[in-house]
């Protein structure tokens, strides 16, 4: 914890200059300094204990721009953080779904019977679209709670609503491997296959379906960044996808906004 409240403070104050002064951001050193506090910490030493997955995702963006600084020529580094950007989404929902096919609980819908009844972000959509009380939802939240801070190994309890959702559950499983797996595919092979030209409407598909109803925050900004970046032009011109990332990346922060979360929650 005290690790993390480090982290917490130096990262702004090193990050802050390259927000400020071009010639910082576009520093090679300077990127080598943001990889050090990024890869060591969330990659190697584990300082901060339990580290997200959008911030192992993080600290690999870093290296990679990184590495794109210091080995390309100055003319090619916006075409090289195109294809690495391409290549780190590709991979990113290539091993997510080889995850998916690992976990038993995925495969028959376990997963998001418990994360739909057990989740809080995921209530009001939950109440919505299987017809379960709010307040049910609410009590598995304080069990679960309770369940975690209690030693006694024998305290169980009926998790409500989950036996609306097995063919939900089931639905959102199909659904979550195929539009992942579409993108891991598209996003890996290379810009002259068919399918790869389609890359940006199935990652569309995977925002609009996703991030309405699960505001994970961190994975979106880096998502949407990484598909901004890549679907610019080789002339560095923006395209109606291009524009649709950017959209999404500036409105992402009103969902921090307490009456925001609970519309989306809600809708």
């Amino acid at each position: 914890m005290k690790d993390n409240a480090v982290l917490s403070i130096l990262m702004p104050v090193i990050i802050v200059p390259g927000l400020l002064f071009k010639a910082v951001t576009l520093n090679k050193y300077y990127w080598l300094l943001l990889s050090l506090f990024s890869a060591i910490p969330y990659l190697i030493l584990d300082l901060v204990g339990y580290v997200p997955n959008h911030k192992h995702i993080f600290a690999y963006v870093i290296l990679a721009v990184t590495i794109i600084l210091f080995l390309s020529k100055e003319e090619d580094i916006l075409e090289n953080l195109r294809h690495q950007s391409k290549y780190i989404i590709g991979l990113c929902f290539l091993f997510a779904v080889a995850g998916k096919f690992l976990a038993p609980e995925f495969m028959d819908g376990r997963f998001f019977e418990f994360t739909n009844t057990a989740d809080p972000r995921f209530y009001g959509f939950t109440s919505f679209i299987a017809d379960v009380d709010p307040l049910a939802l609410k009590a598995n939240e304080t069990n679960i709670e309770n369940l975690m801070s209690t030693t006694n190994p024998n305290t169980v309890f009926t998790l409500n609503g989950a036996q609306n959702l097995h063919s939900i559950g089931l639905m959102i499983s199909y659904w979550t491997i195929f539009i992942e797996g579409m993108i891991a595919i598209s996003f890996c092979l290379p810009g002259s296959f068919l399918l790869s030209k389609y890359r940006n409407i199935f990652l569309i598909a995977f925002v609009l379906t996703t991030y309405p109803i699960a505001t994970v925050y961190g994975f979106a900004i880096i998502l949407t960044t990484l598909g901004f970046i890549q679907s610019t032009t080789k002339k560095n011109q923006l395209t109606k996808y291009s524009l649709f990332y950017l959209i999404v990346f500036i409105f992402l922060p009103l969902i921090k906004i307490p009456f925001i979360r609970v519309l989306s929650s809600i809708f």
